[in-house]
């Protein structure tokens, strides 16, 4: 009798938690970030072990990369919850001017990051990440990455200052490949260099393979995180040079989904199969390139700036977004840029500065919307102007839907683009919408989501996962409730799209929203024909 009455108490205390046994949080939260992966990629044929997740976790079918949908952008926002309006990396080149008062520097290299570092007095990004968040609640969050060594050092800014960890084979091939430099030399004396990137189809996958075995092998079974984030670099370097939906991008997904079933065996052999929450998202979609467009030739040409390179207007690309710092933020010069700009076929949509006493998707340039709006502006980094490029759903040579203009720099002509590359960074569907699928204890099950969502949201949700949901309330994102496993219905969750229009004469354009839970994600914009 006395065995049943105990276990009539651990039933009524169970019951009395809520539950609590059944719902114990997951002991790992694992992300990976696979880099210009699209959405459409994902097929039973190709990717059995990515179907099977989205199968049997959360699908995502409204989900946005962030604007300029370029990769340190979206690293940033994925480890900060915030917006680049609050974290200050406003594309994959920045311009400021404690680093270089007359160009922008591009930022796939930590060590100009580090130089902003060290410039700025530790705010390389100017809002706190995850990595700290975690070591305040004396936890710990493990970055892996294949990708460039910029976005790498996004995910843990604060690693070469002793919080967080964060690991890749590029950051001095062969001598430093993570902070701490113990981690560093324990994967060195393990696992030796990581594979040389070149210029072969198959030399960015090698890293790939080098930098998920050191997570399968080293990360997971001995520095047991609480979170990780393991940023695998293709198919974005494959479909820059051949495009989406090439036989040698396809091979390369191909690879990830067999790399990510090899964690999941892992995961099974240390008893954590079940205790892990797993986020699949990329940090952009892609679109194939169609014509370029040399956007310092075309101001030169204009008047607008006497000479490459002058800082009357400094440029920061972010290939199919480009930005412009103009001297002294000059009003009457932002006016004539603008103005060329709208004149030309090549541009797509302005924004500027919001307008004051304006609508708040205006900007104060006539037929532009505000960078606010688009949370790009406000900072101290924010530029005067961002423009974009045409775009369309017409297929490319492989039947892969999703065109647009880029920008090119140097001796670049403008014109029609008849090469294999393709591209990121707009504002077109094909670059905004991105991949994301969820998966695990902390999630629902055989559930698709439509409510809008966004890389910003990862770490909201995270950190709710993790009982830290005090430290979400400052994120521009939101914890994504409805893909919870004790979330509600998702099909009871409101949204609203709305659509904005700014004129300046004959040229027009719209600029499409996604609104639920007082959170606004950009769509997609483009600019009307006559």
């Amino acid at each position: 009798m006395r065995r049943f009455a105990q276990l009539f108490r651990i039933i009524a205390l169970t019951l009395a938690a809520g539950g609590a046994l059944a719902q114990a949080p997951a002991a790992l939260q694992l992300v990976f970030v696979i880099d210009g992966l699209r959405p459409d990629s994902i097929t039973e044929a190709n990717t059995p072990t990515l179907y099977r997740l989205r199968r049997e976790g959360v699908a995502f079918e409204n989900t946005h990369s962030v604007f300029p949908t370029v990769t340190r952008v979206n690293s940033t926002s994925l480890a900060t919850g915030m917006y680049p309006a609050r974290h200050g990396i406003m594309g994959n080149s920045i311009y400021v001017p404690a680093v270089d008062p007359k160009r922008a520097f591009t930022n796939d290299d930590f060590q100009p990051l580090l130089k902003l570092e060290e410039a700025t007095g530790g705010r390389m990004v100017t809002v706190t990440g995850i990595a700290e968040i975690l070591a305040q609640s004396g936890r710990s969050m493990v970055a892996v990455s294949s990708g460039s060594t910029g976005s790498a050092i996004l995910l843990a800014p604060k690693a070469p200052r002793g919080t967080g960890t964060v690991i890749n084979g590029d950051f001095f091939p062969g001598t430093q490949v993570a902070w701490p430099k113990a981690v560093s030399d324990t994967v060195l004396q393990r696992f030796g260099a990581a594979p040389k990137k070149g210029g072969a189809t198959t030399a960015y996958s090698s890293s790939v393979d080098w930098s998920m075995q050191v997570l399968r092998d080293y990360v997971l079974p001995e520095l047991k995180p609480a979170v990780v984030f393991t940023w695998m670099t293709e198919p974005d370097h494959i479909q820059h040079g051949l495009g989406a939906g090439a036989p040698e991008s396809v091979e390369a997904i191909r690879n990830d989904d067999r790399q990510l079933g090899l964690v999941l065996q892992k995961l099974e052999a240390l008893g954590l199969r079940d205790k892990t929450n797993i986020i699949v998202v990329s940090d952009h979609g892609f679109a194939q390139t169609v014509f370029n467009v040399n956007v310092s030739r075309a101001l030169i040409d204009a008047g607008l700036i006497s000479a490459a390179g002058s800082d009357e207007v400094v440029i920061a690309s972010s290939g199919q977004a480009v930005a412009l710092h103009v001297k002294n933020s000059d009003p009457a010069r932002i006016n004539s840029v603008v103005e060329f700009l709208q004149r030309q076929p090549w541009c797509g949509v302005v924004f500027t500065k919001a307008k004051k006493g304006g609508a708040a998707h205006e900007g104060t340039a006539a037929g532009t919307f505000a960078l606010e709006y688009a949370h790009l502006g406000g900072h101290e980094r924010s530029p005067d102007i961002v423009f974009t490029f045409p775009w369309s759903s017409a297929p490319n040579r492989h039947g892969t839907r999703g065109t647009e203009h880029a920008q090119v720099s140097g001796d670049g002509k403008t014109g029609t683009y008849e090469g294999t590359g393709a591209s990121h960074g707009g504002i077109g569907p094909w670059t905004v919408r991105n991949t994301m699928l969820a998966w695990g204890p902390g999630f629902k099950r055989g559930t698709v989501i439509r409510t809008p969502t966004s890389n910003v949201d990862v770490t909201p949700t995270l950190l709710h996962l993790l009982g830290l949901t005090s430290a979400t309330s400052a994120m521009d994102g939101r914890v994504m409730l409805e893909a919870l496993a004790a979330g509600p219905d998702e099909e009871q969750v409101a949204t609203e799209i709305r659509s904005w229009r700014v004129r300046n004469g004959a040229y027009s354009a719209i600029l499409q929203t996604s609104e639920t839970g007082g959170k606004r994600y950009i769509d997609k914009a483009w600019r009307e024909l006559p």
